[in-house]
């Protein structure tokens, strides 16, 4: 941790004059892919949002840090397999997530000697989710989870204060338990048969606002008065 902080503190004092801080949030759904699903189900989308944090270091690369919450789910109707349909699992809690990501601008849609003003973005961290209001299935199995948030969107900025953007992203865990099916005794918990070989992902899609703060540089240097302060000292 204190090497991660050293490391920030760096890159802030590298572009603290033309450092950019912005506030605000984003709002979008949570999506889910494993033993249920192989691919993400509109139908099955949640409704999600984050509190929004950026750094901007430099035109080209941004630091994110986002809380939010929502909701995680899916069940066994039309199943991919046969087994999937007699299994006939589901499951719906909250999830807790956070994530520290580092935005990849490919434009400089800041600079106002270039025509654009939005430019695409990739990024790519390390994140946590924490999941909420599961059932007993998962006494067994920590709720705090590491996930590796990835993805690319585009940015806009709106006028000088206003930055909107759009981004499909996606959280990859390291965790096979985060629809509650697994590859476990079945004797015990006759649903809990699945892929171990495959960890569950899941998704967020969202729209995020945030309002920018910068300093404006003063066009004039201060210069001190010297006749006036030679009074002064006079007195």
């Amino acid at each position: 941790m204190k090497s991660i902080l050293i490391f920030l503190s760096l890159l802030l004092s590298l572009q603290l004059e033309a450092q950019f801080l912005e506030f605000g949030g984003s709002i979008g759904a949570f999506n889910y892919t494993g033993d249920l699903n192989r691919f993400p189900r509109p139908s099955q989308s949640n409704l999600a949002g984050f509190g929004v944090f950026r750094m901007n270091f430099s035109p080209v690369l941004s630091l994110k840090m986002g809380l939010g919450y929502g909701h995680v789910s899916g069940d066994d109707v039309n199943g991919v397999d046969i087994l999937s349909e007699e299994r006939g699992h589901s499951f719906k809690y909250g999830v807790l997530a956070y994530h520290s990501v580092f935005e990849f601008h490919f434009l400089d849609y800041r600079n106002e000697k270039k025509p654009n003003d939005w430019s695409p973005y990739a990024f790519m961290g390390v994140g946590f989710i924490n999941l909420n209001d599961v059932g007993p299935t998962y006494e067994d199995f920590n709720h705090l989870q590491a996930t590796i948030p990835a993805g690319f969107g585009v940015k806009y900025l709106v006028g000088k204060q206003f930055t909107l953007g759009a981004e499909i992203g996606l959280r990859k865990t390291f965790f096979d338990y985060l629809d509650g099916i697994s590859d476990g005794d079945i004797l015990i918990k006759d649903y809990q048969f699945g892929n171990p070989n495959d960890d569950d992902w899941f998704f967020y899609t969202g729209i995020t606002l945030t309002y920018v703060l910068y300093k404006i540089p003063c066009p004039f240097p201060y210069i001190p008065n010297q006749s006036i302060l030679m009074k002064i000292r006079e007195h």
